[in-house]
């Protein structure tokens, strides 16, 4: 029997090693960019570029909550940290919440969502990442909250589940709502008016923080210009990377998703008193309405309408990516111990393979440890960016031009706006009205053509592709671009050689102006 503050210092063990791992991966989240220009801390000239509109016009709690963190007067990295942390932290509960409800060994449990996170262990890709530490917020955040939501249920803490559900419209409202359509299905036919009754309770505070955030996106909100069915058409054919690969099947993940259902419906069966029913039913129709949903795209995309395409209906498999291991692992542990009498002999098996197991991954380990005293370290003003400080300071209030590495560079240390983010145009399928004038800026700045992107279905544009533009170009056709982009510097890696004024250098980054 573990006593309560046993309870206390588990959970303190797990929220201290989601600290460790915000500082260790230290990923600049790419909501805060959000954050930045919705508070108007970077604030973006006539014309407007599509990252203004692409952050005005997209809904997510993520972006109001970098504002919050930023006015209040937290720095940008560890603004980004408190976002991955959040992140971080929800899949470590999740993980032990799993494990300790199936198995009721909380030292098992605790360990294996320590490694689940160190070790970074999920079932994959699909077309779609599920990755547990990213710069990417959005895929990421929702990913962390979902799994959090499982685990609830599980523990059938369906007031939490309730309010983190709603909640997850206002993060990422296509997931939100997939979630939320099957927690509705379920409680259908389920019929449990006690369940029901919890959730909607949960549930009214997690709509009221969605409709509050709603009200507030509206308010920022700019209005769309033409949309150019054409040139969308165009973009999802060549450019689009998530949903133009409906011929390659992710059959490894199947095949894990496959011994999950197994897993669980072996469970399920072996237990007399069929508890844990609500959840059952829950997690088997999330996983097969997604695999269903993921086979039709794949083997028949064109039944499939143009808004329902642009939602990517493949990415709903991926979402018991993080949960699928400790359930698994959980699972196993319980069958081990309903045909061995020998319980000890069971738990030590159990601990000696996972302990093993990480060992094998101690490089790992050793990383995240170095990586850890960096960041934490007041030496980490690295040479490398006090080149973006010195943006900072310059007095003008046009746009810069970068390469794909540095945008983000731009935006972080420099506080200034970035016409085009090359290294993403992913963003196009949900705002097709920015991709006449993003393509327009790509063919003037960077000489690629719509027809012809660089790589075939990847919505970014190279360095190297980049770098071969650049060095092209003569002082006119930057004089042409200062005119009509309202735009005088161009951040680039210092080996590019460029027509232009070398304003300053350092040992990895130039700026460059167009005089």
């Amino acid at each position: 029997m573990i006593s309560e503050k046993d309870n206390k210092i588990i959970y303190l063990i797990i929220i201290l090693t989601c600290v460790f791992l915000s500082f260790s991966h230290s990923l600049y989240q790419v909501a805060i960019n959000g954050g930045l220009t919705i508070s108007e801390i970077i604030k973006y000239p006539e014309p407007l570029s599509p990252m203004k509109y692409y952050y005005h016009n997209s809904w997510t709690l993520l972006h109001q909550f970098a504002e919050i963190l930023l006015n209040s007067g937290l720095s940008i990295d560890n603004s980004s940290r408190a976002i991955l942390f959040l992140s971080t932290l929800c899949f470590g509960i999740s993980s032990f919440l799993i494990v300790n409800k199936l198995t009721f060994n909380k030292y098992l449990a605790l360990l294996v969502s320590i490694l689940m996170l160190i070790l970074q262990k999920n079932f994959g890709d699909t077309d779609y990442p599920s990755l547990i530490f990213s710069n990417q917020s959005y895929g990421m955040f929702s990913l962390a909250l979902t799994s959090l939501i499982f685990s609830l249920i599980l523990n059938e803490n369906f007031k939490y589940s309730g309010f983190f559900t709603l909640l997850l419209i206002s993060v990422h409202p296509v997931i939100g709502f997939w979630m939320l359509s099957i927690l509705v299905i379920s409680l259908i036919i389920y019929k449990d008016k006690k369940i029901s009754l919890e959730f909607f309770k949960g549930g009214s505070f997690g709509l009221a923080i969605t409709l509050i955030s709603l009200f507030f996106f509206y308010s920022n909100y700019i209005e769309k210009v033409e949309f150019d069915s054409s040139l969308y058409k165009i973009y999802m054919e060549l450019w689009d990377g998530h949903r133009n690969l409906s011929g390659i099947i992710h059959y490894e993940y199947l095949i894990k998703t496959l011994l999950l259902f197994a897993s669980l419906n072996t469970y399920y069966f072996l237990q007399r008193n069929k508890q844990k029913k609500f959840f059952h039913l829950i997690i088997n129709l999330s996983i097969t309405f997604s695999t269903i949903l993921y086979l039709s795209y794949k083997f028949f995309p064109n039944l499939f309408p143009d808004i329902f395409v642009r939602l990517m209906p493949t990415r709903f498999l991926i979402l018991h990516s993080f949960i699928g291991w400790p359930l698994i692992i959980s699972i196993i542990y319980f069958i081990f111990l309903k045909l061995n009498s020998i319980k000890k002999f069971v738990q030590i098996f159990i601990f000696a393979v996972l302990i093993i197991h990480s060992i094998q991954h101690y490089k790992k380990f050793i990383f995240l440890k170095n990586n850890f005293m960096i960041n934490i370290s007041k030496e980490n003003k690295l040479y490398n960016f006090d080149i973006f400080k010195e943006i900072s300071k310059l007095d003008y209030k046009g746009y810069f031009i970068t390469s794909s590495d540095t945008v983000n560079y731009v935006n972080q240390y420099s506080l200034k706006p970035v016409l085009l983010d090359t290294q993403s145009l992913d963003f196009l399928p949900y705002h097709p009205y920015l991709i006449k004038v993003s393509f327009e800026i790509l063919e003037d700045i960077y000489d690629v053509q719509m027809n012809n992107p660089p790589n075939k279905n990847d919505p970014r544009i190279p360095n190297e592709f980049i770098k071969k533009s650049f060095e092209a170009k003569n002082k006119s056709d930057w004089e042409y671009i200062k005119k009509k982009y309202n735009a005088n510097y161009v951040v680039v890696p210092k080996n590019w050689k460029m027509n232009l004024n070398l304003l300053k250098s350092n040992n990895s980054y130039s700026i460059y102006q167009i005089e």
